[in-house]
This record gives structure tokens, C-alpha cells and sequence, in this order.
């Protein structure tokens, strides 16, 4: 190619382009060229050469052909294969909008410029790709933002209360709505997918839902809308091209904020990935496919007053590196998986929230380090927190749970664990399940629980202090093949079986305090007891264990049998009190004074008070009975003989 044809073309590209841009790009529609297949002369309305022949000056003049530089071509097949081949797809610029059918740029038409508005799209673009009826706009291809552009769905002063995104079968026929660089506003709307074919919203299991979406260096601002039925979920199959999108997205490096809005049926609800600075306020996510608010490495983001309800994963889940952002202010109900579940994150802090009746569980923490939550609540849950898969440094402080089946349970990768100034109530299974490596209850109060607190097999450095235990079936029950239980201030109040029931070796237990229940403590291993009292049980003390059983300073005031031990299992009793109606059975081991004597006289008089109304009201019972079989017949004596 010789010097003089190379700047010739050049020279053509530059002189087409400047003219583009100085016309706005063409402000009447006209047909897309490619420029270098145009000479520079193309932007007149017809060939120089015919210019002076009648019959053809006689012909209507011809629209002005427009010029699609290869810049702007290439621009907007990027931003085509981005945003996932849409058949239609509408960049809108600073004073033109490029329009693309299947990749290629057919049109290109002019705006105004300043804050565009449906109305403006209404204007510009062909009735099939947007048409607006009484209150309702219908658009029927992608839209993309580029930068400086400035989008504003709804309003005070829109006429416009309701926009519908076509969708369908596949993802390229999804009509979704895309920042760019550019920022978009929605006020006061209503967004919802509709089926052109039906004019029905269109279900969960469309591949073609659109989405609303904040891309890099965009910004999405949503005050008080609702948006329905948007997002795509995927197959999951291996190797699929598409993946589940979001109904509202905020992706990397976008920004924005939810304000008194409401996101129902999404597939997942709202997704912040690597976003940075997003603000929610009174977000309501309801009846996801998926989850419902999934945040995934996004920094800076606040929260408060989030509402997470019905969808079919967890209500909030939280994942990736997030500089430690709060998750705060939010209330869960009746989601498919958790309510909140925080997967590897690191340093977050998890306050104020409130789980209710989710499927698996309120609050779970996985691969998690270094995690606090504080003012957390968990309402007839099936666990109300359960920390698993390696998770350690966690600090549990003021959470509360009532009902369910399990408060707390820790399983046995977890290490590194405290519970502290937490209340579990009314678990039908257990108020805590133990496991792990370095575990501490501290100021816990457990009541109404069928077992109060459990330590399962495997877990290794139990400390349990201040712990109150209060009804329920069994306090405090450690299985075999677990090592390390501390106790020390336990109180247990009125369970009916059960104080202490120990398969733990060599466990320590000191300044414990039992009243009532069935049995004191029952021990099945070796265990030391120091400055502990039982009263009121039936039975202080019973030890089946083969390994040495050592309690000092004991006080026991049991209602029928004080210590009891079996064949076998040695038991040394050390400057202790033992009082019963059978103070010892079975042979243990005496060291210093110790008194073995008949219950006190209040005790005394507690187990015979209810013998003599029992037998108070037995006889009352039996004489009413006699009575209604016709009363009691007094066998006269006979009468003396008269020679008496």
C-alpha cells in the first residue's frame, strides 16, 4: 500500500468522524454505514457526480446517511458481549443513543442532552423497542449508560408509574437496564419483567428475566419503588454459559443505595459484589429463588432496617473479603435456608438482629474468623446459631434465642469460642450443643430445655462459669470421648431428671449449686467436686464410674438417698455433709469430718407434709365413694341378757 493511499484513508476516518460528532450523530435517523467503506463525501444527501442531472433532482431528497465509526462499532459490540448478547441493546450517550441489533449497529439517533427521562427514550426510540401506555412503558431491548449520562425512571413529575422489561426463553431476550458509567435513578415506580407473548410477569424459571444493574464507576440510587420478578436463575449445569443474576445488582466498583424500597420474587434479590459505599435503608426482600440480600466482598456498605422474609435461600448471606463491614438492622422470617449466613469472612461484626421460623437456622457462621455478634435474637429456629467448617475467634454477647429445637450449637471444627450474658430458652433438643476446641460459656442462663447444655463427643476444653440452668428435663450432660470440662458457679434449679450427668474424664467442678431434680450429680468418670451444695434432690450424688470420684467440702440434703455407688467405682468423700434418709449406699472412701446423718427438720417436714395430705386425702376419697354405694352399715352390738 503506497504513503499516499494510507493518508488518504486516514484522512477520510478523521474528517468523517469530526463531522459525526459535530451534527450530534446524526439527530435525524438515517442508515448506518461503516466508514471505512464510505468516503468522506458520504454525509451529503446525494453523489456529487448525479448532482446535475434533472430526473434525479427531481426525486424526494434522501435521509442523511449516518457514519459508524470503527471506534463506536467496536464500543458497542464490548458492551453487547458484556452484557450477555441481548437481541436489542440501546447505548445511551451524552447526545446520541447507538442502537444494536444482535451486536451491530443499525441506528444511531440524537438527545438533547441533561437528564434523560422516559419520556426522552419515548421520542427517540422505534415504538417496538418502547412504547408507553397510560401510565405504563413497555421496553422491549437492554439499555446501557455510559458515562456523564444521567437515567430518571419515575418521579414527581413522570407520568410514568409502572415500567414492564420484556423478557423470555433465553438471556439474549432479556430487556435489562445497565449503568455503564453513567447513574440511574428510580423514584416512586414500579418495576416488573413481563412475557410480550402472555403480558404476564415472567416466572422464576425464565432464563431471559432481566435485571437492573450497576456496573463499574456506575451509581444506582432506588427510593421508595418496588421491583418484582426480575433476575435470572441458572441451571447450575457444568459448563453452562449463563449464571443466576440478580434482580437488582450492584457489581464492582458501583455505588448507589436502597432506600424504602421493596425487591419480591427475584431470583436472588439484591446482590452487592465488590461495591463499594452502598447504602440500605428499608430494604424488603421477599420470596427470592435464591437468597434474598446477598453481599459478596462489598465495602463500606451500611445498613438498617432490612427486612429479609420468604425467600427460598437464606434471608442474608454474607461472603468474601469485606473489610469488615457491620451487617446490622436486620430482621429474618421464614426463609428456606438461614437467616443470616456469614461465609469466610473475617473481622465482621454481626448486631441488632432478629431471626424467626427460618427453615434451617437463624444466624449461621462458616470458615469465619474472628467474628462478633451482639443483640442477636432467634425465634423458634431449628438452631438458632451454629458455627461449623473451622470458624474460630468467635464472640457470641447478649444473644438470646426462645423455642426451636437447639440455641446454640458448635460443631466440632470450631475452635476458639465464647458465649457470654446469652439467654436460650424452651429448646426441645438441647439450649446448647458443645463441640469444638476451646469453648467458654460465661453468665449463660439456659431454662425449659429438654437438655440445657451438651457437650458431644470430641469437644476438648470445655469452660463453663457462671452458667444458670433453670427447669427442663436435664441441666448439664457431657458425652463420653470428650476432655477438658471446667466448671465452676453453676446453678441448677428444678430440672426433673438430671443437675449434672458426667461421661467426661477427670472433669472439675466447683462451687456448684443444685436444687431439686432427680439427681444431683450423676458421674460415669473419674471427677473432682469442691464447694458445692445439692438440695432437695431425691438423690445428692451417684457415681458409676471406674475411675476415682473426689468431692470436697460437699454439701448434700437429698430427700432420699444421699451418695450412691456402685461396685467398683471408688469414691473419696472430704470434709463434707451429707444428709438423706439413706445418707450413703455402697462404700466410699472417709477424709477429715464429715457428718452422714437424717435430713435436716425442714427437709424433713418437706418430705412429710405431702406424705399426710396424700394420706389426708386418700381417706376423704374413700369415705365419698362408700357413701355413694349407699353409705356404711354400723353392725350393732346385741343387747345383754337380762340376767346381766
Amino acid at each position: 500500500m503506497s504513503t499516499g493511499t494510507t493518508s488518504r484513508r486516514w484522512v477520510g476516518r478523521i474528517v468523517a468522524a469530526g463531522m459525526t460528532t459535530a451534527v450530534g450523530l446524526g439527530l435525524a435517523a438515517g442508515t448506518a454505514v461503516a466508514a471505512p467503506a464510505v468516503a468522506p463525501a458520504a454525509h451529503t444527501v446525494t453523489q456529487p457526480a448525479a448532482a446535475a442531472q434533472p430526473a434525479v433532482a427531481a426525486q424526494p431528497a434522501a435521509r442523511p446517511t449516518q457514519v459508524i465509526t470503527p471506534d463506536t462499532a467496536a464500543s458497542v459490540r464490548r458492551a453487547w458481549e458484556a452484557r450477555g448478547r441481548p437481541h436489542r441493546m440501546a447505548v445511551v450517550r451524552d447526545f446520541r443513543i447507538d442502537l444494536a441489533t444482535d451486536g451491530r449497529v443499525t441506528r444511531q439517533v440524537g438527545l438533547s442532552g441533561g437528564t434523560v427521562t422516559i419520556a426522552d427514550l419515548a421520542r427517540v426510540l422505534p415504538a417496538s423497542w418502547l412504547k408507553v401506555d397510560d401510565g405504563t412503558a413497555t421496553l422491549d431491548a437492554t439499555l446501557v449508560l455510559t458515562h456523564s449520562v444521567a437515567l430518571q425512571l419515575g418521579g414527581p413529575r413522570s407520568s410514568v408509574s409502572t415500567l414492564q422489561l420484556a423478557g423470555g426463553a433465553t438471556p439474549a431476550d432479556a430487556a435489562s437496564i445497565h449503568t455503564g458509567g453513567g447513574r440511574l435513578a428510580l423514584n416512586g415506580i414500579t418495576v416488573t419483567s413481563v412475557d410480550p407473548a402472555t403480558g404476564q410477569p415472567l416466572p422464576a424459571t425464565a432464563k431471559g428475566r432481566p435485571s437492573i444493574v450497576a456496573s463499574g464507576g456506575g451509581r444506582l440510587d432506588v427510593t421508595d419503588a418496588t421491583i418484582n420478578d426480575l433476575g435470572a436463575v441458572s441451571d447450575g449445569a457444568p459448563g453452562a454459559d449463563e449464571h443466576t443474576s440478580a434482580a437488582v445488582e450492584f457489581r464492582t466498583g458501583s455505588t448507589g443505595s436502597l432506600v424504602r424500597t421493596t425487591v419480591a420474587r427475584g431470583s436472588v434479590g439484591v446482590e452487592l459484589s465488590r461495591s463499594q459505599g452502598v447504602h440500605l435503608e428499608q430494604l424488603t426482600v421477599s420470596d427470592s429463588a435464591e437468597d434474598g440480600l446477598l453481599l459478596a466482598g462489598d465495602q463500606d456498605t451500611s445498613m438498617t432496617g432490612i427486612r429479609a422474609t420468604g425467600n427460598g435461600g437464606n434471608g442474608v448471606l454474607v461472603s468474601g473479603a469485606s473489610g469488615g463491614r457491620p451487617i446490622t438492622g436486620i430482621t429474618t422470617n421464614a426463609n428456606g435456608a438461614f437467616g443470616v449466613a456469614v461465609v469466610g469472612e473475617t473481622g465482621t461484626q454481626v448486631s441488632a438482629v432478629d431471626t424467626t421460623a427460618d427453615q434451617a437456622g437463624g444466624l449461621r457462621i462458616s470458615r469465619s474468623t474472628n467474628i462478633t455478634v451482639t443483640g442477636y435474637t432467634a425465634t423458634d429456629q431449628r438452631m438458632g446459631v451454629f458455627t461449623h467448617v473451622h470458624s474460630s475467634g468467635i464472640v457470641l454477647d447478649g444473644v438470646q434465642t426462645v423455642g426451636g429445637a437447639r440455641g446454640l450449637v458448635v460443631e466440632k471444627s470450631t475452635s476458639t469460642l465464647e458465649a457470654k450474658n446469652s439467654t436460650f430458652s424452651g429448646a426441645r433438643v438441647a439450649g446448647v450443643a458443645l463441640n469444638g476446641n476451646d469453648i467458654a460459656l460465661s453468665g449463660v442462663h439456659v431454662s425449659e430445655s429438654r437438655s440445657a447444655v451438651r457437650v458431644d463427643r470430641g469437644a476438648n476444653n470445655i469452660r463453663l462459669a457462671g452458667l444458670t440452668i433453670d427447669g427442663g428435663r436435664d441441666g448439664l450432660v457431657t458425652a463420653a470421648g470428650t476432655t477438658g470440662l471446667v466448671v465452676t458457679d453453676l446453678t441448677v434449679n428444678n430440672v426433673t431428671s438430671d443437675g449434672v450427668r458426667s461421661f467426661t474424664p477427670d472433669a472439675r467442678i466447683t462451687g456448684a449449686h443444685i436444687t431439686g431434680g432427680g439427681t444431683g450429680l450423676d458421674l460415669a468418670a473419674g471427677a473432682t467436686i469442691t464447694n458445692s451444695t445439692i438440695t432437695a434432690a431425691r438423690e445428692g450424688i451417684r457415681s458409676r464410674s471406674p475411675e476415682s470420684v473426689y468431692a470436697s467440702g460437699v454439701t448434700v440434703d437429698a430427700t432420699q438417698l444421699g451418695i450412691n455407688t456402685a461396685a467398683g467405682s471408688p469414691f473419696t468423700l472430704v470434709d463434707s455433709n451429707v444428709h438423706a434418709l439413706e445418707s450413703v449406699r455402697g462404700v466410699i472412701n472417709q477424709q477429715g469430718p464429715n457428718d452422714l446423718s437424717l435430713p435436716p427438720l425442714n427437709l424433713l417436714g418437706a418430705i412429710g407434709v405431702p406424705l399426710i395430705v396424700l394420706a389426708v386425702v386418700l381417706e376423704e376419697l374413700h369415705t365419698f365413694r362408700q357413701r355413694r354405694r349407699g353409705g356404711t352399715t354400723r353392725r350393732r352390738r346385741p343387747p345383754l341378757p337380762v340376767e346381766a
